[in-house]
């Protein structure tokens, strides 16, 4: 097989599981050290990396692994956080909330592959594939309570795609929590 067919045989596989959990997407075992878990998410990145197949894959093919990739990269920040020692994802604090409301936005307007439809127009599919990867990365960033790197992350997610009124919003959204804050 052709690397071409791999990576794409790999993110639909990623992108056919919408319920599994970060080890299942890492393909490690629940307790894995984090050195299995940096490796297997290095394998990752060596093979399905977005950058590395920018050119060779058409828009739609882009748009899968990129997505796919996103998920993994998630889950590998998820892995991250809940090593001993680090900070479990904040449940009660306000910036949970808006991460939930983020999240819950996009989600409800994806179908469960994760990948935009060609339907109505949504924030999601005018989101491009890199604003996207920034926006997941604050969406981390919030459900560990962590304000500072959100708004970096969105403003990332911003340069990105300065188009997004979406992103635009959400940035408002969390600099105001972040102007509650002492």
């Amino acid at each position: 097989m052709s690397v071409r067919s791999d990576v794409l045989l790999w993110a639909q596989r990623i992108l056919s599981k919408p319920d599994a959990s970060p080890h299942q997407l890492l393909e490690v075992r629940p307790d894995a050290p984090a050195d299995v878990v940096s490796d297997a998410f290095q394998r990752v990145a060596r093979m399905a990396h977005p950058d590395l197949h920018r050119s060779n894959l058409e828009a739609a093919d882009f748009e899968m692994v990129t997505a796919a990739y996103s998920r993994v990269a998630g889950a590998y920040q998820e892995m991250r956080t809940r090593r001993p020692g680090a900070r479990p994802p904040a449940k009660d604090e306000p910036q949970s909330v808006i991460a939930q409301r983020m999240s819950s936005q996009i989600k409800a307007q994806t179908p469960s592959s994760g990948l935009p439809t060609a339907g109505a127009p949504s924030s999601a599919q005018s989101m491009n594939s890199k604003a996207l990867i920034y926006y997941r990365k604050a969406e981390l960033a919030l459900r560990r309570g962590e304000l500072r790197p959100a708004v970096m992350q969105i403003k990332m997610a911003i340069a990105a795609d300065p188009a997004s009124t979406f992103l635009r919003s959400a940035l408002g959204e969390i600099e105001k929590e972040l102007a509650k804050k002492p």
